[in-house]
């Protein structure tokens, strides 16, 4: 599909869902204004808003030659943002006939909401594994009665210490084989929370995987435990301390026997250029990574990247590598992305190159995660609950969208 710089092509639905059957590279872009793609968007679109798009296509989509198919609701979007594109030197652009609407006169499906592929998947984990869970109420009774238990908030550390169920301690999701496993106990039961349901259940899910025997979901998280009248904790800056060197080695193994178990390959230097659309993603802390990185990787905590796939993994059969210390949190991350449906996943250690680092923040800001409905912003308790439930009927309603869905390629393996 090519422009000769007056024509735009067009894609039909047939032609758009097969894209995903096969190993071309693509992106799929929705260059509406943020509030517009909330508001009802395709599984497999990207958010990258008209007036932003020349600032943010180089690092979403690094190969001028990539298929970009933009599409919009019928208001002239996806047309302005492929004049855009093709100023930029992109030479292989189409726009989705019909659009979102002839998506949905076709069957597909429609999301509302943001980082809805990362939350869907986490419904799919829940119910397809089985992920075991706690309420809120039967973590309560445990802590008045004594019951032997280690607390974690798989959240950003500014999630954490904005608020968190008391008592709870800093393991952000990549993190969580690396800290947890040495403290593993048969007489400790493991509980891990987020704000609502996605990184508890990949979270507790990953320690289940890694071998953990006692270990739950905290069920709608800090959610929850509002809506048992409960009283979150502010300004904790409690954190699972590093492992001590001589559990690294149980560790290592036990992340060398899931990438060998998920097919998780890795690469032992990073050339300078690529032939494929490559993501260089390093997913330590923003600490380590600004104390040296490899040149044009940007930082992204494993955690974050699961939920936000689609923010920073924007070109579909595009080469990632994820990069940390010692692997064991690159390939954390890297088996939820490979049983999300991303082929081509690699690991890297920054012990095998030294030799290219940069120092101090990189090209892209690091993320900072943000809640929208962080409780200090109500004023009425009443209205709070209300946005929690509404938000938990959404997230939880999520897996009733994906069957037939051609960007949730898990979903046929079920």
């Amino acid at each position: 599909m090519t422009n000769d710089g007056n024509t735009i092509e067009q894609v039909s639905i047939d032609k758009f869902r097969m894209l995903f059957r096969g190993d071309t590279e693509f992106a799929v872009i929705d260059p509406r204004d943020a509030a517009d793609f909330a508001s009802g968007h395709l599984l497999a679109a990207s958010n990258l808003p008209v007036n932003q798009l020349e600032q943010s296509i180089e690092s979403a989509v690094p190969l001028a030659h990539t298929l970009c198919v933009l599409c919009d609701a019928g208001g002239g979007e996806a047309e302005r943002a492929a004049q855009i594109l093709a100023s930029c030197g992109y030479s292989n652009i189409a726009v989705l006939h019909g659009g979102i609407p002839a998506w949905k006169e076709r069957g597909g499906a429609v999301f509302s909401g943001v980082s809805v592929p990362g939350k869907a998947f986490g419904e799919f984990i829940e119910k397809f594994c089985g992920t075991p869970a706690m309420t809120a109420a039967e973590l309560s009774h445990r802590q008045k009665n004594g019951v032997k238990l280690l607390l974690i908030d798989s959240r950003t550390a500014e999630e954490h210490e904005s608020y968190c169920i008391p008592g709870a301690m800093l393991c952000p999701g990549a993190e969580l084989i690396y800290r947890v496993l040495p403290l593993d106990d048969p007489e400790t039961e493991i509980v891990v929370h987020c704000g609502g349901r996605t990184r508890s259940i990949i979270g507790a899910q990953t320690l289940v995987d890694a071998g953990c025997k006692r270990v739950y979901a905290l069920e709608n998280g800090t959610m929850a435990w509002q809506f048992e009248g409960l009283e979150l904790e502010h300004g904790n800056q409690l954190s699972i301390p590093e492992p001590a060197p001589d559990a690294l080695p149980t560790i290592r193994a036990t992340a060398k026997q899931m990438a060998a178990r998920w097919y998780i390959d890795r690469v032992s230097s990073i050339a300078v250029q690529a032939h494929r659309s490559r993501y260089l993603i390093d997913v330590r802390s923003r600490e380590e990574y600004e104390a040296g990185h490899i040149k044009g990787s940007i930082h992204v905590p494993g955690g974050h990247l699961v939920q936000n796939v689609d923010r920073y993994l924007v070109v579909r059969n595009a080469t990632v590598i994820l990069i940390d210390g010692d692997r064991v949190r690159a390939i954390t991350t890297a088996v939820w992305l490979r049983r999300m449906g991303w082929r081509r996943v690699f690991v890297f250690s920054l012990d095998d190159d030294k030799e290219n680092l940069e120092f101090g923040p990189g090209s892209v800001a690091s993320p900072v995660e943000t809640r929208d409905l962080d409780p200090s912003d109500y004023s009425n308790h009443e209205a709070l609950m209300a946005e929690n439930r509404a938000y938990l009927d959404w997230e939880m309603a999520l897996i009733d969208l994906l069957p037939g869905e051609p960007a949730a390629p898990y979903m046929s393996t079920a």
